[in-house]
């Protein structure tokens, strides 16, 4: 009896074994400094855009909490002498996390699985100075929310499934960028939805894509007119089009979950007060966005390539966007006898956040130096739109 307690004892503690993991926390973080010869007419300027902290606690084998809190350009809330505002905090990531190595699931503040700069956003990881024009306005990254993802691997293949709030359809204009509400108030009228998934099978190259969807509230409008003060009230419900086909009307006003009551009087002027009340959303823009993507790395060689695509429904600023950036670069430590990485690299990129209008292209050339893993210095040039470029980076994690 007491060898079968123990053969049962033994086993027990091999399945539970990762219970018995001593819990763990640990630090990390990244940030950059940005040096942009050509701004303000060629002045120059300085900005250590980011400076992040990661804070890591390991509970078990399975169970862990992952979190990153961002501060932008130095300070918060300042102004300078010359009217410059500061940045600010953000909490872009703090989320339980879960994972069996087969399978895992996040709840917190988590990242929208789309492209390959949105989840993997530190300066050593791509060669420009600032990330990449696509990732900014197209994707655009950093984009994070209040929500949930389930994750996994199957083989070669990597899946995941992310659902989180709500983008805000009153703020989408040309691009969802505006849109993101980046975890405050977040609402789950349809949910953002995104589905990713990328292939490793063949050393040094990894080929993804993923499809996102979100049916954007937006706010109901409720346009009060008055002619002069006599109190010849006409009320209209619906979109701003219908707003202003009011002979009346001078502008269209936009809820944020109030109705708003507008008095125009003889003279044209306007004004606007609140009122008690509350918005529906009858009339949400549809966001879907496709994006596929694809990075190779091996025998001093280096590609990336992004290329995404949104289309709105009921937008009536823009039906679609669109980009793509290439990058291609070559390890030339080795031909120079240079410790580290040395990298020679171009990137041929365009974008357009309303396909009716003009892309803009972009054309640059750069050298991007590692003395040591997870450290970069970069220096590129070259013409984004109609302008020129010359810029120097200093970026670093850990």
């Amino acid at each position: 009896m007491k060898k079968i307690f123990l053969i049962a004892l033994s086993l027990f503690a091999f399945i539970c074994a990762d219970e018995f993991v001593e819990s763990s926390s640990t630090f990390g973080g990244y940030g950059e400094l940005h040096y942009d010869m050509e701004k303000d007419d060629g002045d120059g300027s300085l900005d250590f855009h980011r400076f992040i902290i990661y804070y890591k606690h390991q509970f078990n084998g399975k169970w862990s909490l992952m979190s990153e809190v961002e501060l932008e350009h130095n300070m918060v809330g300042s102004e300078s002498a010359l009217g410059y505002k500061g940045g600010y905090v953000a909490l872009e990531q703090a989320f339980l996390n879960y994972w069996n190595g087969d399978w895992g699931f996040k709840g917190g503040v988590v990242l929208v699985p789309a492209g390959i700069t949105n989840e993997y956003h530190e300066p050593p990881t791509f060669m420009s100075v600032e990330r990449p024009e696509y990732n900014k306005y197209i994707i655009p990254t950093t984009w994070f929310d209040n929500g949930f993802s389930f994750y996994g691997t199957m083989g070669d293949l990597n899946w995941n499934y992310t659902m989180v709030g709500d983008l805000n359809g009153d703020e989408i204009g040309d691009g969802i960028r505006s849109g993101r509400m980046k975890g405050f108030k977040s609402s789950t009228t349809d949910w953002t939805k995104t589905l990713q998934a990328s292939w490793i099978g063949m050393e040094g190259l990894k080929v993804g894509g993923s499809i996102t969807m979100n049916d954007a509230p937006v706010s109901d409008i409720v346009v009060q007119a008055v002619d002069g003060f006599w109190g010849i009230e006409n009320v209209i419900t619906g979109g701003c089009s219908d707003a202003m086909a009011y002979e009346n009307e001078a502008a269209c006003i936009a809820g944020d979950g109030n109705t708003w009551l507008e008095l125009g009087v003889e003279t044209n002027a306007i004004w606007n007060a609140p009122i008690l009340g509350s918005t529906t959303s009858n009339n949400p823009i549809g966001v879907t966005l496709v994006e596929i993507n694809a990075t190779y790395s091996k025998d001093n060689m280096y590609a990336r390539l992004e290329y995404g695509t949104i289309n709105y429904t009921d937008n009536p600023s823009a039906k679609s966007s669109s980009g793509y950036y290439l990058d291609l670069g070559y390890n030339v430590a080795d031909m120079m006898s240079c410790e580290g990485d040395l990298y020679l690299w171009t990137r041929t990129s365009s974008y357009n956040k309303d396909d009716d209008s003009d892309a803009k292209d972009i054309s640059l050339f750069g050298v991007t130096y590692k003395p040591t893993n997870n450290i970069s210095i970069k220096l590129e040039t070259g013409e984004s739109g109609d302008n020129d470029v010359m810029r120097m980076g200093l970026g670093y994690m850990f």
